[in-house]
């Protein structure tokens, strides 16, 4: 079995993702749109326009700042080409590009500096290259996840070494002692999270023309404490048509204490003696599902997990009856034609449960 994560996205990962998906455009949106910097978007214009033989020390210095305030804070995105100018309602805005001479080279400058910018090192730093048509000039993203390693100092010589910041509206702002005491100084907290075990799909014995799938649900811990409380709900929605059912399997009792309202809202909370630690799951459910045509509707389930020491994770199970339907024919022929995949792999060819691109992003969030 596989083991998947959750769907849910950071905001400052989706304005990466906004621009890796659209490239330039997006940037040209930035401008055109003439938008704000924010709590999660920085505009940076290099120093040189990185026609200089290493990183510009002003690089140097502001990449450290922004590594030290986004990742004190949620998170961010800094993209480096941009020009930011004072706006009419004196706002910083994006106002024109200024793209980087060479944008591969100055990624590959940004990802050396990364580990002497900041006291921790934030390992969670990633830089992406968006070229424009000739290539070689364009621009480069660097996105700074919330760090579970806070708070971050500036090293890098330059403006702000040896400070501590936290992102402020569209600044990096210096944070005094007391601010930082109050923010971090206290005992690590767990972040909780939820993921998937897929097994792969396989005939009903009693009836060729049903397939049956099961879906483990997990709760996972993300942070640095060790979470206790936890909880997990299920709703069964929708499920793809007539002749399809969910069903969740013989429960984990000895952990959990379990409960259901109609067959369709299920409830799990731990026992009092059971704790998460760091980088440890526990299961709660497994989802059954059991299909055969027609598929008519979407196959839809909504869940909430959490614990008594942080904010609940809301996630989805979703997919369209078109989809369904198409895995489900592939799955009959092959079978019937005995061309099935090996085992480890079947559940990654017919992901019913479509979890195979969602799963990705939850732990990205909230680790």
């Amino acid at each position: 079995m596989q083991r998947k994560n959750s769907t849910m996205k950071s905001r400052a990962r989706e304005i990466l993702d906004n621009i890796l998906d659209k490239g330039e455009p997006a940037i040209n949106a930035f401008i055109s749109d003439r938008e704000s910097e924010s709590l999660f978007l920085d505009f940076k214009r290099s120093a040189d326009n990185g026609s200089g033989k290493k990183l510009h020390m002003n690089d140097r210095a502001n990449l450290a700042r922004a590594i030290s305030g986004f990742g004190n804070s949620e998170g961010g995105v800094v993209v480096w080409g941009v020009d930011c100018r004072e706006g009419e309602d004196y706002a910083d805005v994006a106002c024109a590009k200024f793209p980087l001479s060479d944008a591969r080279k100055f990624l590959s400058w940004l990802e050396g500096a990364v580990s002497s910018a900041t006291i921790p090192q934030h390992s969670g730093v990633e830089n992406f290259a968006v070229l424009s048509s000739d290539g070689k000039e364009g621009f480069v993203i660097t996105y700074i996840p919330s760090s579970n390693y806070a708070p971050h100092q500036v090293i890098a010589s330059g403006k702000g070494q040896y400070q501590y910041y936290i992102r402020s509206g569209s600044d990096f702002m210096p944070t005094p002692h007391a601010v930082l005491s109050g923010m971090f100084g206290r005992r690590p907290q767990p972040r909780i999270f939820q993921m998937f075990v897929a097994a792969p799909p396989k005939i009903k014995e009693s009836d060729i023309s049903q397939i049956e799938t099961t879906l483990g649900v997990l709760i996972a811990n993300g942070g640095l404490g060790i979470a206790s409380d936890l909880f997990m709900s299920l709703k069964f929605l929708s499920v793809p048509g007539k002749n399809c059912r969910l069903a969740i399997q013989p429960p984990d009792m000895n952990n959990w204490t379990i409960w259901s309202f109609l067959e369709v809202h299920f409830t799990a909370l731990s026992k009092d003696n059971i704790k998460l630690p760091p980088d440890v799951s526990l299961q709660p459910f497994t989802i059954t599902l059991s299909m055969k045509p027609p598929f008519d509707k979407d196959l839809r389930i909504e869940g909430l997990c959490g614990c008594g020491q942080s904010p609940s994770f809301n996630f989805t199970i979703e997919n369209s009856p078109k989809v369904i339907g198409e895995l489900y024919n592939e799955f009959i022929l092959k079978h019937t034609q005995q061309k099935l995949p090996d085992w480890s792999a079947v559940h990654e060819e017919f992901d019913f449960w479509n979890i195979g691109e969602k799963s990705k992003l939850a732990k990205e969030a909230y680790t």
